[in-house]
């Protein structure tokens, strides 16, 4: 692989700004490490697609994540933190030129945004989502032009006027969300569900109801997301047992966490709903909805089941290799929900690999493939993850840092090689379903494990050239995130680049 002359601007990993000219040696030294193992491959990598990183201002940080969507009406419903926001799919779709009359594919579709950001355009769109948080976000959101106004006014005026009691009824808890509450807020929050459920409103409007009770959950609780896990306020029980075991063994305490006012049930339900009806007066009634439809399971199997050739784009954000799971995150609304313990782990493990609690989905593809009559293109994909030398590189230097105990969980190996075969897997299916001329959008972050860089957009852009996309661009965002937390003490806030790559199907 030859180097390619690339601007002033471009950004490189843990490099400031590159000269006009990057020549391998100062590509090396980015990757560099303790000669333990080998980065030839990787550098050769960023050598190959050098050309196309391209440092933007008009994506950031904000845009690329929920913090925009925090006062944007109706995608505000729900805290959905992995999400990225309206704004950038509106502008992503005005890049692409898609117009009604075209379709739009969001494999990991989250809390909706891209489908309804389509909606509004009068764009049809189809996503895949395996969370039922989501699924509930999305029927009570996509749902905004058909409530009755005068039905929620009612709603929230009995909300005010009626003093709240409590319920005899437990709060349906996973062992990880025990104790998430506030003496009393569990009571009256289920005899809120309870009233709500039996009040003379439409289901519609039950429906929303169940949405508005949902979102409050973090709010009324001890509890706040934090990626890889709950975190938990000092004053919480669950805090105070833990601090007081690791004394017992003559360890300190955890630092102490204040997450600040914990809202009262009836307070943070007011809040909610009053919100929902200013978005729901404000929203444009007669906007053009086009066709919309959130399907249900994991995108490992319902992607190859579609018919091929039939989307325009793709905008989406797996999710990173980053050891966040959804399933602990997002427990406090599974629980609310009805999952139960073993629910919670099969989610857990349908999820695309990014915990180090993932178990290796390749037997399991190979079977699937089979029996669909499509073993032909398992082996075809298996065969392009075999031969990827960045990625083999990348599995084997892991390996090594294993062996020299410089992982902090052995599941890091097994999580890193699941998550690239099954992203492998996902892309080879986009490339099938999307039409001649279709552009993609895929968002994600390089992440880095026992000193070991991966260069998670590269190596999805390698992948989908394997596949047929051709890769246009990779947007590099101004602000690079620092090392995840399991690297800070030992790596310190090296930067990892964040990017959105686009490709183009020929």
């Amino acid at each position: 692989m030859g180097t390619r002359t690339i601007s002033s601007q471009i950004a490189l990993p843990m490099l400031e700004v590159a000269p006009s000219v990057v020549h391998e040696a100062k590509i090396r030294e980015a990757y560099v490490n303790d000669g333990v193992t080998p980065i030839s491959a990787r550098v050769a990598l960023e050598l190959k697609y050098a050309s196309l990183l391209t440092p933007t201002n008009e994506f950031n940080r904000k845009i690329v994540s929920y913090q925009a969507n925090k006062n944007a009406r109706l995608h505000n419903w729900l805290k959905y933190k992995e999400g990225f926001s309206a704004q950038l799919v509106e502008t992503l779709i005005s890049k692409f030129g898609i117009q009604q009359g075209q379709k739009i594919l969001e494999p990991f579709a989250g809390s909706a945004t891209t489908l309804l950001v389509a909606s509004g355009l009068g764009i049809d769109a189809l996503g895949i989502e395996l969370l039922p948080v989501c699924h509930l976000a999305w029927e009570a959101k996509s749902n905004y032009r058909r409530y009755d106004l005068a039905e929620l006014r009612q709603a929230l005026t009995w909300l005010q006027q009626t003093p709240a009691e409590c319920s005899d009824k437990k709060f349906p808890h996973l062992v990880i969300t025990d104790s998430a509450f506030p003496s009393g807020q569990e009571e009256k929050l289920m005899w809120y569900a309870e009233q709500f459920a039996a009040q003379p409103f439409s289901e519609l409007t039950k429906l929303l109801l169940q949405l508005v009770l949902m979102s409050v959950l973090e709010d009324i609780s001890y509890t706040r997301k934090d990626g890889q896990y709950l975190r938990w306020d000092s004053r919480s029980e669950k805090a105070q047992q833990r601090d007081a075991k690791r004394l017992e063994k003559n360890k300190p305490p955890y630092k102490r966490f204040d997450k600040g006012k914990i809202l009262d049930v009836t307070e943070a339900l007011i809040r909610a709903l009053s919100e929902v009806i200013r978005d729901i007066e404000s929203l444009k009634q007669d906007a053009p909805t086009g066709q919309q439809e959130l399907i249900a399971g994991t995108v490992l199997e319902v992607l190859p089941t579609l018919e091929a050739d039939q989307f325009d784009a793709i905008i989406t954000s797996p999710p990173y290799c980053n050891r966040y799971d959804y399933t602990r995150t997002y427990a406090l609304e599974l629980a609310f929900l009805g999952v139960g313990e073993d629910d919670l782990r099969n989610l857990r493990q349908e999820l695309l690999s990014c915990t180090v609690e993932n178990r290796p989905k390749i037997t399991r593809l190979q079977d699937y493939y089979s029996s669909i009559d499509r073993s032909d293109d398992f082996r075809k994909v298996m065969g392009i993850i075999n031969s990827n030398q960045p990625l083999q590189e990348i599995f084997t230097a892991l390996r090594a840092r294993e062996e020299k105990g410089e992982l902090n969980n052995a599941g890091v190996v097994r999580m890193v090689e699941g998550y690239f075969t099954e992203l492998a897997f996902t892309i080879f299916e986009m490339c099938r379903v999307c039409r001649s001329g279709a552009q993609l959008a895929v968002v994600n972050d390089n992440v880095r494990y026992g000193g070991e860089m991966i260069p998670v957009d590269l190596l999805m852009t390698d992948l989908a050239e394997s596949f047929g996309f051709q890769a246009e661009t990779v947007y590099v965002l101004p602000q690079r995130k620092g090392n995840s937390s399991q690297q800070m003490g030992k790596y310190g806030r090296e930067a990892n680049r964040k990017s959105i790559v686009i490709w183009r199907k020929p």
